[in-house]
């Protein structure tokens, strides 16, 4: 799979201004003017990772095209304001502690256990995120190990400095590794999300893609260690204002 650092893409390529409300003095409807602007931004994405650039972008063998695809596939409109950027294959990590395992024999009930994490978004300076999760541990389902699995959906936001923050809705299978216990790992298999809502640069903004993490036991809950966690944005889609 094609992969393009989230934090190189967003957070370094695009200068603020690019998001604010600057335009160029006059905005005549013409394909070219278009052009003019989405090569500005273009030349602003290569220049910060030339090769995740090429895979992004890229089509044929070479890559060499990435550019040429960048402007084009963006220059549709006539002029900058309005027009729509996406993205593809981009991949964040991140890293956090759940801050709460849920009530206390959540296990047993039909609501389920909701359980929150906060946590640092790696590779973008002061990114980080927050996230609910509810596990139906009442529709649990063996996990071939001694454990179970139970069906799970949340919500997540991250929040880029400067830039905004992007909320996602997600869903998937969360795991016990190995037999089941008081004090045992938890992983997320299967997970997928849309995105829900966004401000600053990703107001208006869809996408969709995969996620996972890998809960490690904590000291004394279950749900109570430290967390990994890993989403690969299948598309994102921009709206320059």
């Amino acid at each position: 799979m094609k992969k393009l650092v989230f934090a190189v893409v967003l957070a370094a390529a695009f200068p603020a201004a690019a998001f604010a409300g600057h335009h160029p003095k006059s905005h005549p409807s013409t394909t070219q003017s278009s052009a003019k602007n989405m090569a500005w931004i273009c030349k602003g994405l290569q220049s910060q990772d030339k090769a995740a650039f090429a895979k992004s972008f890229g089509t044929n063998g070479t890559m060499r095209n990435a550019y040429g695809k960048c402007v084009s596939q963006h220059a549709k409109a006539s002029h900058l304001h309005g027009s729509t950027l996406t993205l593809h294959n981009i991949t964040l990590t991140s890293t956090g502690t759940v801050t709460s395992a849920g009530a206390a024999n959540c296990q047993t009930t039909d609501q389920g256990c909701t359980i929150t994490s906060t946590g640092t978004l790696n590779g973008v300076v002061g990114g980080v995120y927050s996230s609910t999760w509810t596990i139906l541990w009442k529709q649990a389902t063996s996990n071939n190990q001694g454990g179970y699995c139970a069906p799970a959906s949340g919500t997540t936001t991250l929040t880029f400095p400067v830039l905004g923050t992007l909320t996602k809705t997600e869903q998937g299978t969360v795991c016990e590794v190995g037999a089941t216990g008081t004090n045992v790992e938890h992983t997320l298999n299967n997970g997928t999300f849309t995105v829900s809502s966004g401000t600053g640069v990703f107001t208006g903004s869809t996408g969709s893609g995969s996620v996972s993490f890998d809960q490690k036991p904590g000291a004394t809950s279950s749900l109570g260690g430290a967390l990994t966690g890993s989403e690969t944005f299948t598309q994102l889609s921009l709206t320059i204002h």
